[in-house]
């Protein structure tokens, strides 16, 4: 009886590390998830951004101002074009925020593997950063050449 009672606590142990081994797989996980979530709402938001342009300076060849039609260049860039670029923006920035501030909320208690965590976080947050600064920079591009289109 004694044996059955070393072997069962015996093997919680190795069941434990398991369950550790698994608590710190958790982590990158959520880490690829963030990421491919923000890639995906990235690349939806930036297809339909591209479509709204096409069309913005479609109808700019066409009439100009259009002021015949219900929606012109500047009411589809005021109520399409520029909500959905600010909207993507402001989406990374809060996935970057997110992603930068895992570290800060996980109680790792080895120094070495805090500091990895730190860079892991770092460098996987630098997709999403500068996805909202090409967002930005295209922005402020399709206004220029909006204002220069019409002039």
């Amino acid at each position: 009886m004694r044996k059955n009672r070393q072997a069962g606590s015996h093997s919680a142990a190795p069941c434990a590390e398991k369950e550790n081994d698994m608590d710190k797989l958790g982590l990158p996980i959520v880490l690829l998830a963030a990421l491919w979530g923000a890639v995906n709402t990235t690349l939806s938001f930036f297809q339909t951004i591209n479509a709204r342009r096409d069309m913005m300076f479609d109808l700019i060849d066409k009439c100009g101002y259009c002021p015949g039609q219900t929606l012109g260049p500047i009411e589809i860039y005021l109520t399409n074009l520029l909500p959905l670029s600010l909207g993507n923006i402001i989406f990374l920035t809060l996935i970057s925020y997110v992603i930068l501030s895992i570290p800060r909320h996980m109680k790792i208690e080895d120094i070495a593997e805090a500091k990895r965590l730190k860079t892991a976080c770092v460098v996987i947050a630098i997709l999403p950063i500068f996805g909202a600064i090409s967002f930005a920079v295209g922005g402020i591009f399709d206004m220029v050449m909006l204002i220069r289109s019409l002039k």
